[in-house]
């Protein structure tokens, strides 16, 4: 079984994928230690607290802001940039028992399933992840319901998760 898909992309498909990928890997957990970690900050500081400790733990503050904006601004750029190069804002995906593949006036290229280690999905579009930091926006407006079905069960059988 075989099916041929046209994606059409979007800046603002992207900035929701983005976005909810940004979510996914910060999360809740995440802002709720920053947050903590901050007004301890505070407290010692208002406290007159210049101890080693305010020190690292104003760095850590620091890299942990740094990261959460960077994590989001480096994907974000990214798809952008890649987003610019398609000329018809389309890509077309090919997906079969063996493999997907996607094509655009940009390039193309053919991966096995079992390079797709999670499928997250999302009401607009699904992110395939490749690896923590690398992932494909599949938007849905396209993709039939047989189709979807399809591709979650090669991921699966490949050994991929599914969230």
């Amino acid at each position: 079984m075989q099916y041929e898909i046209a994606l059409t992309y979007s800046e603002p498909l992207l900035r929701y994928a983005v976005l909810r990928f940004w979510w996914r890997v910060v999360g809740l957990r995440f802002l709720l230690v920053f947050v903590s970690l901050i007004v301890s900050f505070a407290l010692l500081l208002r406290n007159g607290d210049t101890s080693w400790v305010v020190g690292f733990l104003g760095t850590v503050i620091a890299l942990g802001f740094t990261f959460i904006v960077a994590l989001y601004f480096v994907h974000y750029r990214n798809s952008i940039r890649k987003f610019r190069a398609l000329s018809n804002r389309q890509t077309t995906l090919v997906v079969s028992e063996a493999s997907l593949a996607m094509s655009s006036g940009a390039g193309s290229t053919t991966l096995p399933w079992s390079s797709v280690a999670e499928v997250w999905q999302f009401a607009q579009c699904w992110l395939l992840l490749f690896s923590k930091a690398q992932f494909a926006t599949l938007p849905l407006a396209t993709i039939s319901l047989e189709a979807r079905e399809f591709i979650l069960e090669r991921v699966r059988a490949a050994g991929g998760k599914i969230g």
